[in-house]
């Protein structure tokens, strides 16, 4: 059972990159209900790249056939070139994560000068609730690197090392409403490989933490840096 989430830093990312109408703008592994927010942001006089590792979903953007939309199927590892572009927007949902000198090289490589990138990723305890809860009942705790991620310091220091310039950070803490703790971590299902029992699981195990039962507001913490080429 997958059950999509609202993506608040996702919004708070938009905001920061400040994306104009006609710009271009490079996108990197984002979801579908992402999409529609990214064309209506560079509008019909605007370009959009989109770099997707999953194939069916590139094919099933592609299917669309928009005017002025490029649709890749890609596994990035971080050399690539894909234009020259206005913007660059990477905001991974959880991992598996690139090494970060490879998201910087990839504004340093896509970016025209004085183009703007944004670059949002799990920080090294994204789901604090979700994560202690685990814990309590021993699971194996590689299945969490997805919501591992990295700190505000690599990361800022791996975009200045590539000559990027104006770096730096924000604060990456949001709350992510679900309507249960299960709902919660059928959210994540899919990236931790969660089958139903376990979701079930799960979430017995987070209501037990927090003493509460019923909708949820949860911590998510993101490490987010913008600059520019």
């Amino acid at each position: 059972m997958e059950v999509e989430l609202a993506q608040p830093w996702f919004d708070s990312a938009l905001e920061r990159l400040e994306v104009r109408r006609g710009n271009r703008l490079l996108a990197i592994n984002p979801t579908i209900a992402e999409v529609t927010a990214l064309r209506s942001l560079v509008g019909n006089a605007g370009e959009l790249t989109l770099v997707l590792l999953d194939h069916q979903i590139a094919e099933q953007l592609a299917e669309h056939q928009w005017e002025r939309v490029t649709v890749l199927a890609h596994a990035t590892t971080g050399g690539e070139t894909f234009g020259t572009q206005d913007s660059l927007l990477i905001v991974p949902r959880t991992g598996p994560l690139l090494p970060v000198d490879a998201y910087a090289a990839l504004a340093r490589n896509n970016l025209r000068p004085g183009g703007r990138f944004l670059i949002d990723l799990p920080a090294e305890d994204m789901l604090p609730d979700l994560r202690t809860a685990w814990e309590t009942l021993g699971w194996d705790e590689e299945r969490l690197l997805p919501l591992r991620g990295n700190t505000d310091v690599e990361l800022t220091e791996a975009t200045r090392d590539a000559g990027l310039r104006s770096v730096s950070a924000a604060l990456g803490s949001h709350l992510l409403h679900a309507g249960s703790a299960a709902e919660l971590c059928a959210g994540f299902a899919e990236a931790l490989n969660l089958n139903d029992d376990e979701i079930t699981e799960l979430g017995h195990a987070i209501v037990r933490k927090r003493q509460e039962d019923g909708p949820i507001e949860t911590l998510v913490h993101r490490t987010q840096v913008a600059g520019q080429r």
